[in-house]
């Protein structure tokens, strides 16, 4: 994560540690040991880590590990909460403030969910932005998840602090299978788009109660360029839920496989050039806010604002 390299583990206790995935005694990866009764064990001298990074047995040694001179190793800040378990990379060893974001409408009733990773050929931004970006559909995606029919929509873009919005206003039923699901004939189609940062986008179908579609993504950078995105799906749609997963599930894999692959098209292309010259035009919904978010800059107090965008 962010160019460091670390070690996830879990103790027969339940509890998790996350530490920097180097042993203090001859540098071997900690993920190539194993968890004993104690905490994590390395492969080369069977030297053990308890969640707090504290060397707790060497067993070379003929009196034990001296309590006042026991080895450490980097550790970091984790919790687990929604079947995920986060790490805080801190820049100076401070405790993270709060709990990371909930994913809505977990292990409530009549909702089905899954999670879905894949690592990204490309930095965090790009890959956020490919999230909330609704022309490129047209085009990656066209047949499954729209066509090449593009229609006027009317979105409506707020913002605040570390967030921004753009609400479709207008969007008209797709003219494909998923958008014959989505909407049913006659029906208003509600449909959001928001990034918070760091990197989380939130993608939001609804045309009912009960029948509400909600795609959020973790964004999390391992350098430079290439990101690890887990992607929470979830959606109710009363009386057909489980049925309705034997398709949507495979189909949502293939979408994010189109993306991985143009992602990865978009990084080797910006290496060939040796520099990116984006330019933020009117028909990209929010990318132009989200980069003014991630280079450091409030949204919060700016007036909200319609447009027109055809997709």
């Amino acid at each position: 994560m962010l160019g460091e390299q670390l070690v996830l583990f879990r103790m027969r206790d339940g509890q998790v540690g996350a530490l920097a995935n180097r042993c203090a005694h001859r540098n071997l990866a900690l993920s190539r040991g194993k968890v004993s009764a104690d905490g994590l064990s390395c492969a080369y001298h069977g030297w053990t880590y308890d969640p707090s990074g504290t060397c707790v047995h060497v067993p070379a040694a003929c009196n034990g590990c001296s309590p006042q001179a026991r080895p450490r190793v980097r550790s970091y800040p984790v919790c687990e909460k929604q079947g995920l378990v986060w790490v805080y990379l801190s820049a100076k060893g401070e405790e993270p403030e709060g709990e990371p974001l909930d994913f809505p409408f977990h292990g409530q009733s009549r909702w089905q969910h899954w999670f879905m990773e894949r690592v990204f050929e490309g930095d965090a931004f790009n890959c956020a932005e490919n999230f909330l970006d609704c022309p490129h559909t047209n085009h990656v995606h066209k047949g499954l998840f729209r066509t090449e029919n593009t229609r006027e929509n009317e979105v409506e873009i707020t913002s605040g602090q570390d967030w921004v919005q753009a609400e479709f206003l207008n969007e008209k039923r797709m003219d494909t299978l998923l958008g014959r699901i989505l909407c049913p004939k006659g029906g208003k189609m509600r449909h959001t788009d928001r990034f918070i940062l760091p990197y989380v986008t939130r993608v939001e179908y609804r045309t009912h109660e009960t029948r509400h579609f909600v795609v959020m993504s973790q964004c999390t950078p391992i350098g430079d360029d290439q990101t690890r995105v887990f992607t929470y799906m979830a959606f109710r749609f009363d009386g057909w839920g489980p049925l309705l997963r034997l398709f949507y599930q495979p189909f949502a894999h293939r979408v994010l496989d189109q993306d991985v692959e143009v992602i990865r098209w978009q990084t080797e292309d910006i290496r060939r050039f040796g520099s990116r010259s984006f330019v933020f035009h009117e028909s990209d919904a929010i990318a132009r806010e989200m980069h003014a978010l991630v280079s450091g800059r409030s949204l919060e107090g700016k007036e909200s604002r319609r447009k027109k965008i055809r997709f």
